[in-house]
């Protein structure tokens, strides 16, 4: 399939997904940014270079497009892509809010084409993600009731430090809209529900009080199907560093901790009779190799005539927490998701 990528910041990440992949063929790429163009189109050996996007949306040949740009542009410039004829990966958060994601997905429907949404969490960390599902998904944990996600940052700017990231009218917030995706899409996912009906929330800008952006976010998520989510956020907070996803089920349990190395990220929780057990499984395998990263999953998809597992519903989903809980702490109540 033949692919572009708009945006050579978080784009590079795109780069590298699609050129491992047999299945994908970069044929251009946008930017502003000569020197960007430039350097990439010499290291990825990509044929085509643009400083106009909408210049390269007029490419025939181009059947996808991986949208790489600050927030604020993430709803527009996908639907310009739609509207020209392409699929769409879109970089995490799918936009700055639940209302321009909807108007995202009602594009890739009226068109007839694929928004997908790269919360590539589930394909970055190995084997270890994919086992996980495999067991919830045969019955081996249960009925999971109750997932737990932290993502917890010491800093992420020094202070006085001007960026996109740290404006909310680009950004649409800080930690929560930022590393919320990933960890809400890793939950929902786990928890196979992305149907949340109601929400509380709390945010905070308690540390970088130079900007307008969230530092501490946490969440209580009811899921239609029965299981709650609770997600813990920062930017900026005294305490350690830490990432990981806690999984509570009727049979048994799990801690996926991404910070830890490749082989002793997971930890399976169980008991037989009176005997309780913790273990590490080392040797994983799976009878269907998940695929390498979710540029390979989108191209795949999209080939096999099937929705990405991360398809912009799932996007759209986590936009809607995302609302609620920013929603639920400004006003200081729960927040019911309509419609769900």
């Amino acid at each position: 399939m033949n692919v572009a990528v708009i945006g050579l910041g978080a784009g590079r990440g795109h780069l590298r997904g699609y050129s491992e992949s047999q299945d994908a063929r970069v044929l251009a790429i946008a930017d502003i940014d000569e020197r960007r163009l430039a350097s990439n189109a010499e290291q990825f050996h990509i044929p085509q270079v643009y400083k106009d996007y909408k210049e390269m949306l007029k490419v025939p040949e181009i059947e996808a497009v991986s949208v790489c740009l600050p927030n604020d542009l993430h709803a527009s410039v996908s639907i310009d892509v739609l509207n020209a004829g392409k699929h769409v990966l879109v970089e995490k958060p799918m936009a700055r809010s639940a209302a321009e994601a909807e108007a995202m997905v009602a594009a890739a429907a009226v068109n007839r084409k694929t928004v997908a949404v790269s919360m590539n969490y589930r394909w970055a960390f190995g084997l270890e993600p994919h086992y996980l599902k495999h067991l919830i998904t045969q019955g081996t944990l249960g009925s999971i009731y109750y997932v737990k996600t932290i993502s917890l940052r010491r800093y992420t700017f020094p202070r006085g430090y001007t960026t996109w990231f740290s404006v909310k009218a680009r950004s649409g917030g800080g930690g929560l809209i930022d590393m919320g995706p990933h960890m809400l899409d890793l939950a929902m996912w786990l928890a196979g529900d992305f149907s949340p009906i109601q929400v509380s929330g709390v945010t905070r800008t308690a540390i970088m009080t130079d900007t307008d952006v969230d530092d501490l976010a946490s969440g209580l998520i009811r899921m239609k199907g029965g299981a709650t989510i609770l997600m813990e956020s920062t930017w900026a907070t005294f305490t350690r560093s830490a990432m990981s996803v806690t999984v509570f089920g009727t049979q048994g349990g799990a801690i996926l901790d991404l910070n830890a190395p490749q082989g002793q990220r997971l930890t399976l929780f169980s008991e037989d009779g009176s005997a309780r057990f913790e273990t590490t499984p080392m040797d994983i395998r799976l009878s269907e190799q998940p695929d390498a990263s979710v540029q390979e999953h989108f191209v795949r998809s999209i080939r096999a005539g099937r929705q990405p597992e991360n398809a912009g519903e799932c996007g759209l989903a986590v936009m809607r927490v995302i609302d609620a809980i920013y929603q639920s702490s400004a006003t200081g109540r729960d927040v019911v998701i309509e419609g769900e």
